[in-house]
């Protein structure tokens, strides 16, 4: 009895609460601030999907392309979307001799990618100019509540 009263719950909610996915992707061309010391920098992208409902009780994830063979686009083979690996944010990397991170926020109409670093976030700044993010996008419409 226990089990059908759980499944029951998990279906009716289901049919209340709807979410709605969106992926949008976009290229990341340069930094809109970066302090004095190359620390820190950021960069904002206009993303209108991004919505009241979305930042109130949705979520927003980022992930930045990866090439399939090592990790630099092949020039004679370009960007295949469907030999593409994702690395999900935010992301540390250790493989540059000066190690950088960044990580992703979000507001009404937009994501920030914010990059930090002990030492300088210029290999991080190189690694990802121009190449592709990946923004997962949910609103949860829970308006029949």
């Amino acid at each position: 009895m226990k089990s059908f009263v759980f499944i029951f719950l998990m279906i009716f909610s289901s049919l209340i609460i709807s979410h709605e996915i969106k992926t949008v992707v976009v290229e990341l061309n340069g930094l809109d601030y970066v302090n004095d010391d190359l620390t820190y920098g950021n960069q904002i992208l206009w993303i209108p999907e991004i919505d009241d409902e979305v930042v109130a009780s949705g979520s927003v994830q980022g992930f930045l392309a990866r090439y399939k063979k090592g990790d630099y686009p092949d020039p004679e083979k370009g960007f295949d979307n469907n030999e593409q690996r994702w690395s999900h944010l935010p992301n540390l990397s250790l493989y540059f001799d000066e190690p950088a991170f960044i990580y992703l926020s979000h507001g009404n109409g937009y994501v920030r990618l914010s990059y930090q670093s002990q030492v300088s976030i210029q290999e991080m700044i190189d690694y990802t100019s121009n190449r592709k993010l990946k923004i997962v996008i949910q609103k949860n419409d829970s308006s029949s509540f």
